[in-house]
């Protein structure tokens, strides 16, 4: 049997890689921007590009504002980001990429009560190994690590992975109505703008940014809010909620791989073999993605 990733596997392998970078990012951009402007900027700045996109391909359709779905996600998703960026400034990222990527638990639960997504024997194969690797990458075999940091900041970027589980399902549910992958990205981020403006101007405790925060924002905002978007929801689209999200597990590879190369944080041992469960927890997916796929043809 040979294995082979198909193009929505692809498509969140890539998105995967980019937002496995907005850790290092983000932390950088912490030190320059307020967490709750950091967040507001972000994403007015990605609606206005996703936006533009779906206009210059001919795609923009206002009746997507008419699903209250989209508004929903669009809450969920401010909710979720502000909380990770308040989260970071009171913890480790390390803690970060665990509490927040544990989510995949949520995920497999939810989905299979609004979607009526199968739990499958592979599901929870992949499920399994792809936990197990985001815990000894994210923790370094110590589970102390985890117990001694900031508990506040511990509970609050967990929250921000519980709130971005029902996004996952219910932006699945969305993209399965609509068909639009564009129209559907643009109008999700669109609502986050929207409410994250004046959450974000309320709750802001400075509106000041200079030049290395700006760069950031762009950056953010550009590469990691609307070009990783477009890849995560085609690749959404394709494939279902939870193994979407084991999949996306990869951007915890990426994040220390970064993490190394901006911010100078070296990959210890632990990083190579958690890689290694993840990894696998991909394969897994696969296989049983592609298997399905041949049965059916």
């Amino acid at each position: 049997m040979r294995l082979r990733v198909d193009r929505y596997e692809a498509f969140l392998i890539i998105a995967s890689f980019v937002w496995g970078t907005s850790f290092a990012a983000s932390k950088i951009a912490l030190d320059h921007v307020d967490p709750y402007y950091l967040g507001l900027t972000r994403f007015v700045v990605g609606a206005e590009l996703l936006l533009l996109v779906a206009l210059i391909l001919g795609r923009f359709d206002l009746k997507i504002f008419k699903d209250p779905i989209i508004w929903l996600i669009g809450l969920l998703n401010a909710f979720g980001q502000f909380f990770q960026n308040v989260g970071m400034t009171q913890t480790t990222a390390t803690n970060t990429v665990l509490l927040v990527d544990i989510n995949v638990v949520f995920v497999a639960l939810i989905a299979s009560v609004v979607l009526k997504e199968a739990l499958t024997r592979y599901t929870f194969y992949g499920l399994g190994l792809g936990l197990i690797g985001v815990i000894i990458i994210s923790t370094g075999g110590d589970f102390k690590e985890v117990m001694d940091s900031n508990f506040i900041g511990n509970l609050i970027v967990f929250l921000a992975g519980v709130i971005w589980a029902f996004y996952i399902v219910y932006q699945k549910k969305s993209i399965a109505k609509h068909g639009d992958v564009f129209m559907t990205s643009a109008g999700a981020i669109a609502t986050t703008a929207i409410f994250g403006v004046p959450i974000g101007l309320f709750l802001a405790g400075s509106t000041s940014i200079d030049i290395d925060g700006a760069i950031s924002i762009l950056y953010l905002a550009g590469v990691c809010t609307a070009g990783a978007f477009l890849f995560y929801i085609a690749g959404l689209k394709g494939k279902g909620a939870t193994d979407s999200s084991i999949i996306l597990l990869l951007e915890i590879v990426f994040g220390m791989m970064f993490a190394f190369i901006l911010i100078s944080e070296v990959p210890t041992l632990f990083t190579a073999i958690g890689g290694v469960f993840i990894v696998a927890a991909i394969m897994v997916i696969s296989i049983q993605t592609n298997g399905a796929k041949k049965n059916s043809g």
